[in-house]
């Protein structure tokens, strides 16, 4: 009997390290990931039941990592307690034949602030992040220069993920990370065959697949099925998780259910299996301030209780975060899977501004009052109204 894996809803990824990798690895078969995976429900709640949702834990950890850096007192605690403590950069990094994974991280600095040294430098030799001075006074040329970094990071995936409108007078630093991944899999599935695909809304629609048989671990359990596809170095696989009847997705299955059906996947006995699934890519952003509040993270984003103190140096206006970013861009197909997600923290004053501001207009195109001080004696030498000023070319003398 054939068993074809449509996908009938959002798909449940995961890059994830095989058993036999684990014990070249530093044992990351053990990492606890609940933390990790605590935003993905209510991501999932918030796109509803119609729509896609790709997140990118590993992309989210290093770009918070980036910010716990800078943090002190509760609202370091608060991080520690709620996103679990990311990797140094490099551990993350492959660059095979056929997988490449790329990470980056970056600070892109105001050249009106003042940094400490100690938080640049543990950026750069914690996460290898790169820093880079920007005019917030120019909003184009600043997001133009994060946009390109995007863009280089992820291999032309993502090449937006702040507008000007974003770099405003009061911002300090944007803390990125980008995470790009490409692999190949493990066999090239063929096909191209058009089959219906059973849409979040309800809708049956012709969708492109792509497949082959081949032998995969799966499981099914309590009315869901799951399948590992393998890419070519074994280190990475994509788990695959669907309702075993053909209907929509009413609920999504919980961050401990999703783990579950990875342990198992990682313990089944390979099975002959005709894969199908769609080729396909998505697109994703979303905002991370509200659902890391709603997970309890909300000193860094609250005025009066966020601590960035090691961010800045000393005598200078407190900090806060005002926004946290997330874009991500998934492609499946025959050869294998391209992927790449971009996390951007937005750092700002939380009272007043240290910057020359865009300029408030002051146009003196009507009647005014005017007045002329001696400001060190305190006198005034005259004062007038203007209702009607004549026009008046003065004749500039050469010693003037």
């Amino acid at each position: 009997m054939k068993h074809h894996l449509a996908l009938l809803a959002p798909l449940a990824l995961a890059a994830c390290v095989t058993p036999q990798s684990a014990e070249n690895t530093g044992g990351v078969a053990e990492r606890d990931v609940s933390r990790a995976m605590a935003l993905f429900p209510i991501l999932d709640e918030k796109a509803g039941p119609e729509k896609n949702v790709v997140y990118s834990p590993a992309s989210v950890d290093q770009a918070f990592g980036l910010l716990r850096l800078g943090a002190a007192g509760e609202t370091a605690d608060q991080l520690d307690a709620i996103l679990p403590a990311p990797r140094n950069a490099d551990y993350l990094r492959t660059n095979e034949k056929d997988v490449e994974v790329r990470l980056a991280n970056a600070l892109f600095l105001s050249d009106e602030f003042r940094f400490r040294k100690s938080y640049v430098d543990a950026a750069k030799s914690r996460y290898d992040a790169t820093s880079e001075l920007i005019d917030v006074l120019k909003p184009k040329p600043a997001a133009d220069t994060i946009n390109a970094w995007a863009d280089e990071a992820t291999d032309g995936l993502i090449p937006e993920v702040v507008s000007p409108q974003a770099i405003t007078p009061d911002l300090v630093a944007i803390l990125a990370n980008a995470l790009y991944f490409d692999g190949k899999w493990e066999t090239k599935l063929t096909g191209g065959d058009q089959r219906n695909f059973l849409y979040g809304n309800g809708i049956d629609a012709p969708f492109k697949f792509v497949g082959k048989v081949l032998s995969l671990q799966r499981v099914e359990k309590g009315g869901w099925s799951a399948v590992r596809l393998p890419y070519a170095n074994e280190r990475y696989a994509m788990d695959v998780i669907m309702p075993t009847k053909r209907r929509v997705m009413d609920e999504t299955p919980s961050p401990q259910a999703i783990e579950e059906f990875g342990s198992a996947l990682g313990e089944a006995k390979p099975q002959l299996s005709d894969l199908l699934i769609p080729q396909f890519e998505v697109d994703y952003e979303t905002s991370l301030k509200e659902p890391l509040m709603a997970l309890g993270l909300t000193k860094p984003f609250t005025i009066g209780q966020a601590d960035l103190s090691l961010m800045a140096e000393p005598g200078q206006l407190p900090l806060m975060v005002s926004e946290a970013r997330h874009v991500t861009k998934l492609q499946v197909f025959d050869a294998g899977t391209r992927a790449a997600a971009v996390t951007t923290i937005s750092i700002i004053l939380t009272a007043g501004t240290i910057y020359k501001t865009d300029p408030v207009p002051f146009h003196a195109d009507r009647p005014f009052i005017m007045v002329i001080r001696d400001l060190k004696e305190n006198e005034i030498l005259f004062v007038g109204r203007i209702s009607d000023p004549q026009p008046f070319e003065p004749v500039v003398e050469d010693d003037y």
